[in-house]
């Protein structure tokens, strides 16, 4: 009878696991729909396989999209080295295969709502804004690209 009760809830939870990483898929996926239909509006938006490059007058970006929790606070050490502090934890990311190509770059961040911050020097932190352009990227909160793409910034 117990093993039956264990067996049950290890099966609930399994089942609940995999609805989490469907809806989650699905999510980006949507957003991703939903960012491309944006960029087309304001460009020429090509996809490549997996890959997906937009191009204005003006420049050419590999789109990328990087996903940090609702709640959760994105600071960008170095060209590498990024982290996300969510619920009191820290967590730190190695972005070299993420960020390697040498194209540039504006990453989509989804689907925090928190300033996105950004260390200059050992004791110097700043915001980043959509038009600040470092390390050959553009970070961009989702929420915030209509905005960008209507004022013309990129």
């Amino acid at each position: 009878m117990i093993l039956q009760i264990i067996g049950a809830v290890v099966s609930l939870a399994f089942a609940v696991f995999i609805i989490y990483v469907v809806l989650e898929k699905n999510k980006l996926e949507y957003i991703k729909q939903r960012t491309v239909s944006i960029l087309n509006q304001y460009g020429l938006v090509h996809v490549e396989g997996k890959k997906i490059y937009f191009t204005t007058s003006k420049h050419s970006y590999q789109i990328l999209f990087f996903r940090v929790p609702t709640n959760g606070e994105l600071t960008i050490n170095s060209k590498t080295m990024w982290e996300i502090i969510d619920s009191g934890t820290s967590k730190m990311i190695d972005q070299s295969i993420f960020l390697a190509t040498e194209k540039p770059k504006l990453v989509m961040i989804y689907p925090t709502t928190h300033v996105i911050k950004r260390y200059i020097n050992e004791n110097e932190m700043v915001f980043v804004k959509p038009t600040d352009s470092f390390y050959e990227m553009n970070l961009i909160r989702t929420i915030e690209l209509e905005e960008v793409l209507k004022e013309g910034i990129l």
